[in-house]
């Protein structure tokens, strides 16, 4: 029902990469950030040297703190400790550049971040202009899907929902 939707749809959705969760303010996220690592809703949950070795491999993947800072504000989960580790970020990173070469992979992961957490086994076997698509339509759906949108969106689906109900004959 529309509650149930009401309630899921904010789990859902970050969990689903659809939209960014926003970064709150937390003891260990303004510690984080005194150290120099970007804030993330969730470091409060884990250790800051899991949070700190993350933001290390992420720099070193992006080949500077502001690419890495980038790639946190458009995809912060690659800075969550459930969904990567620096082996895994910079595994993938070099599988990525076999794939594609340096140049690309820089462009591929500054549009989606996420592909970092694939895993380099599974991206080396994968079809280059595959990871190419996936990037380009994250980058979009980066763009034109955000709350306000899919608020928007659900609100208007409702709305037709309700229109065809009323419109329909009587039963």
């Amino acid at each position: 029902s529309f509650h149930m939707a009401a309630s899921i749809l904010p789990v859902l959705l970050p969990t689903l990469g659809l939209v960014r969760v926003p970064a709150r303010a937390n003891a260990a996220g303004r510690a984080g950030v005194l150290l120099g690592i970007p804030d993330v809703p969730y470091a409060d949950s884990y250790k800051q040297a899991e949070l700190s070795a993350l933001w290390g491999a992420l720099k070193k993947c992006y080949g500077s703190e502001a690419a890495a800072r980038e790639a946190i504000a458009r995809n912060n989960q690659i800075m969550c400790p459930v969904y990567a580790t620096p082996a895994l970020l910079t595994e993938t990173k070099a599988a990525l550049v076999g794939l594609v070469g340096r140049d690309e992979a820089l462009e591929i992961m500054a549009m989606n971040p996420a592909v970092l957490t694939c895993g380099a086994k599974e991206l080396a076997a994968a079809d280059p202009a595959e990871v190419r698509s996936a990037a380009k339509t994250r980058q979009l759906l980066d763009r034109f899907v955000t709350p306000e949108g899919l608020t928007v969106a659900v609100i208007i689906v409702l709305l037709l929902g309700v229109v065809r109900l009323a419109s329909a004959p009587p039963v």
